[in-house]
This record gives C-alpha cells, structure tokens and sequence, in this order.
C-alpha cells in the first residue's frame, strides 16, 4: 500500500508544496481521477459512433432534449443516496453502478441482431439510445461525484496547489486510453464488432479500478487531512442540521436561492451550450464525411479524444496552477469566455470538418484543463448540501438543460443553408459567451468575499 515515505510521494510533496498526507491525498486522488477519465474518454468517443451509426445523426439534436427527462429522477436518487451514505459511499455507489452496467452493454454489443454487426440505422433500435443516454448523465453521476467528494476533503489552498496537477494526471489516461483503442480499431485484425465490445469492457475495469482508490484513500490518508473548509465551520452547521430536514430537491432549492449557486450554474449553461452547438455541426460533417460507418467515426472520435486530452494535459500541468498563482480565481474565470470568443469566429471564415476539429479541441482542451478544475475550486466555500446536492443538479440537470438549449438551437438552424446554419450558430455563441464573462466576474468576486470573511455560503441564519 502507498505511503506517505514512498519516493514519489516525495516527488508530489516538492512540486506542489503541500506536506506529506497531501501529497498522499494528490497521488492518489490522480490515480482515481485517471482511471475515471481513462474509462470515459473510450466511452465517449463510441457514444457518439454508436449512436449516429445505431439511430442516425438527424436524431441527434432529439436525444439531447429528451435526456432532460431523465435528468430529473436521476437527481432525486442522487440525493436519496447522498442523504443516505457517506461521501465516500457515494462515490462507490455510482461509480459500482456504471462499471456493472457497461459490463453489459459489453456483452449486448455482441449480440448479432442488437449489437455493432447490425449496420441498419433505425430510430428503433433502442440499444443505441440507452447508451447515450447513460453516457449523457456519466459526467454528473460519475466525474460531478468525484469531484464532490474531492471537493468536501480539500482546502482552498490544497485546491489552488494540487488541482491541477490531479487532472493533469486525469489526462494521461485521457491520452492513454484512446491511443490504445486506436491501435485496437486500425492496427489489429479484429473487427468492429469484436474490437468495440472489448474497448467497452476495459473502460468498465478501470472504474473498478477508480472504486479501489478511493478505498485506498480512505485507509491511507491520515484522517485530519480528509476534512475540507467546511470542517472549519462545523459546529455552526451542526446546529443547521438539527433544525433543518433537507428534501430531495435541497439542491435545486440552494440554486435558486443561492445567487451565488446560480452563477455556477449560469458557468455550466454558458460553456455547455456554445459547446454543443459546434460539437453538433462536427459530428454532422464527420458522419457525412465517413458515410455513417461506425468503425471510421469511432476512430475519427478517437483522434479527436486523444487530441483535446494532449492539449487539456498540457493546459492542466503548466497552466491551472500558474494562471491562478498571476491572476486570482477572479480573473482567471474570465480566460475561458475570451478564448472562446476568438474560437466562435473560426467556422464562419473557414466552414470544414478540421475547423470544427481544431475549435472543439481547444474549447474542450481548455474545459477540461483549466476551467473545470477552477470551477471546482468555486464549489470548496459551500455547504454539503451545495457541494453533492446542488452539483449534481447543476452537472446533469443543468448541463442536460443546456444541451437540450443548444440541441433545440441546432434543430432550429438545421432547415437553413448550411453556411447561414454555421453563422447564426455563431452569432448566438458570441452573444452568450459575452454573458458567461460578466458572470464569472460576479461569481469570482463572490468567491473572494467569502474566502476572506471565513465565511460558508449556504448554511442557513439561525433565528431563535
């Protein structure tokens, strides 16, 4: 078992200046966070494939409005589970749940009527739709988890030292894992419909994997270094709990009540949406491109991952950290909105598939690298309720709402001229990336005001 003697412990300590049980705690939270993303960037890349080649890419835009149906009841049972397990309980819990359940699609992906040897696409094959499904609430059930419980045993300073290099490590299995099932899909003999169950399996083993380092952090990490901001304040939120029965839909209630809250959420909507509309407009290029053939997508998707993962890798490991340290968590939530705006310019001067290539690996690069990471910081002066609850709404109901915005967009644009579509979809992008910047500027100077006061935001005034 890992300790805190271990050598590259030693290595974590000195780079990110943070004592031993830290850098325990960031060793092995990059484990875990690796294994996960390694897991998801395979899933990701075969969502999309699977789908277009299953149902169709016209069904695309559908299937995004209609998750926000699901979003709902799997929000409620998130906040079932919260209430009724410990935090890293919770992790387990939804992590246990995605390995089991993409051991089976495994399994039904060989199948030869329901699985890849069928090429028929029909909207009827619901194999196809379950999976995206399923995939579309992975970032809110899984990695919104995750970071939940990253976020309930950190301090703002380990955040600001150590989340950075955490997804730097995220992202070498980002880059690892599609490397690998690239290799699979075109250097092998095996074909698609072998190559893509046996790719499906091994990501659901590295979430088996991703359980068994939480347990390690669990029985590793000394048990002072396992409480949060939140820890500072607990007697006062003790008396909260004791007067205060939360519902089911505590975390919708802190996000409307919560400004506060609500400008994270308003963060999520932004990105999300100007995210989607482009991420729409390559799929349909790509699919175009390779004649709908499952085994081509998958391999286009692939070097896509793989692509934003590099660059993701290299923003997390020399930029989170160093932005952060020169500019404040304030100003720093103002670089995404700026670089995206230069990005939406692109497609409109150069509409092909390798402009929207090169724009989505920027925009998801710096997501996933540098804004996600920040974004998580935001969440460390909040209450349990804000930090499980209310992310979890925000990671699946509200990136569901706006991807279902941005699919409606899509819709709505798909019955003009191809090169007006890219236009409109441009202008709305700018418009709503002007938006997310004054809001992150409230939102940082918020985080700011909070920090500072040692205050928490959420825990409810107590009236006698």
């Amino acid at each position: 078992m890992i300790n805190e003697q271990s050598k590259v412990v030693k290595i974590i300590q000195k780079y990110a200046r943070v004592d031993a049980p830290d850098a325990l705690k960031l060793l092995l939270a990059a484990a875990t966070f690796f294994c996960m993303i390694g897991a998801y960037s395979i899933l990701r890349s075969l969502k999309t494939s699977i789908f277009l080649g299953f149902v169709g890419r016209e069904y695309e835009p559908i299937a995004k409005i209609l998750a926000i149906v699901l979003a709902v009841p799997a929000m409620l049972i998130h906040a079932r589970i919260t209430d009724s397990f410990r935090r890293h309980q919770v992790v387990y819990c939804f992590i246990g749940f995605y390995a089991v359940s993409i051991l089976i699609f495994s399994i039904l992906f060989l199948h030869p009527v329901y699985g890849i040897s069928n090429t028929q696409t029909s909207p009827y094959r619901i194999l196809g739709w379950v999976f995206e499904f399923l995939m579309d609430l992975f970032q809110a059930l899984v990695v919104g988890t995750f970071w939940s419980f990253l976020n309930s045993i950190s301090t703002p300073a380990f955040a600001e030292k150590g989340y950075g290099f955490i997804v730097a490590g995220s992202r070498i299995g980002g880059i690892l894992t599609p490397l690998l099932s690239l290799i699979v899909l075109e250097k092998t003999a095996l074909a698609s419909s072998i190559a893509i169950p046996l790719l499906t399996a091994s990501a659901a083993l590295l979430l088996i994997l991703a359980i068994y380092c939480i347990y390690v952090i669990q029985h590793s990490v000394p048990t002072d270094h396992l409480h949060g901001y939140e820890a500072g304040h607990k007697e006062e939120l003790q008396g909260k709990k004791k007067k205060h029965h939360p519902t089911a839909l505590e975390g919708l209630r802190l996000i409307l009540t919560q400004p506060y809250v609500f400008g994270i959420f308003g963060l999520v909507f932004s990105y999300e949406v100007v995210n989607i509309i482009f991420d729409y407009q390559m799929h349909v290029a790509m699919s175009i491109s390779t004649n709908n053939q499952i085994g081509a997508m998958s391999s286009f998707m692939l070097v896509y991952t793989c692509s934003f993962q590099v660059l993701s890798f290299i923003f997390a490991l020399f930029g989170t950290s160093a932005i952060l340290k020169h500019l404040g968590v304030k100003w720093s939530l103002l670089v995404m909105p700026g670089v995206t705006l230069l990005l939406t310019l692109l497609p409109v001067m150069y509409p092909k598939l390798w402009t929207f290539f090169f724009v989505m690996v920027v925009l998801r690069a710096l997501n996933y690298g540098f804004n996600h990471p920040l974004r998580e910081i935001l969440f460390i002066p909040t209450v349990k309720d804000i930090q499980f609850k209310s992310k979890a709404w925000i990671e699946s109901f509200g990136r569901t709402f706006s991807k279902t915005t941005g699919s409606t967009l899509n819709w709505m644009f798909g019955s003009l001229a191809p090169y007006f579509c890219i236009m409109v979809g441009a202008s709305a992008s700018a418009g709503i990336t002007v938006i997310w910047a004054f809001m992150a500027l409230l939102v940082g100077k918020k985080y700011l005001t909070t920090i500072a006061a040692n205050q928490v935001i959420g825990k409810r005034t107590h009236t006698p």
